[in-house]
């Protein structure tokens, strides 16, 4: 009897911890830091960025990057890493991060789950 309630303490304790994990909730910080980023992503995008952004984008890419799902998940929604490129290019081009950054953004992540789906060759 007892072993039953333990198994079902067990599987009760794995429930609450999987709901918890779908109900993140993030630090003001990690919220203001994707506010940030998507606004600073429109102005680059729409030629509006300013020279004197460089600490909004620094700041705030620091932030989301102790986050790395989220961080992921902007990268996904808005392509974060080109815009950077693009910002630091029109306005830092000296930037000595600028070379890997640049290699970064052009890589296209195709995967699911973590899986690299690549292309394995002609198919015959």
């Amino acid at each position: 009897m007892s072993t039953v309630i333990m198994w079902a303490g067990l599987a009760l304790l794995v429930a609450l911890l999987t709901f918890l994990n779908q109900k993140q909730v993030y630090s003001s910080r990690v919220k203001k830091a994707y506010r940030e980023l998507r606004e600073l992503t429109v102005k680059v995008r729409a030629e509006q960025s300013e020279a004197a952004d460089l600490e909004r984008w620094e700041s705030s890419l620091a932030e989301m990057e102790k986050h790395p799902n989220e961080f992921n998940k902007l990268e996904q929604e808005i392509g974060l890493r080109r815009a950077f490129v693009q910002y630091l290019e029109r306005h830092h081009p000296q930037d000595s991060r600028l070379p890997g950054l640049q290699e970064a953004a052009a890589y296209q992540k195709d995967s699911v789950w973590g899986i690299k789906m690549g292309d394995y060759g002609p198919r015959k």
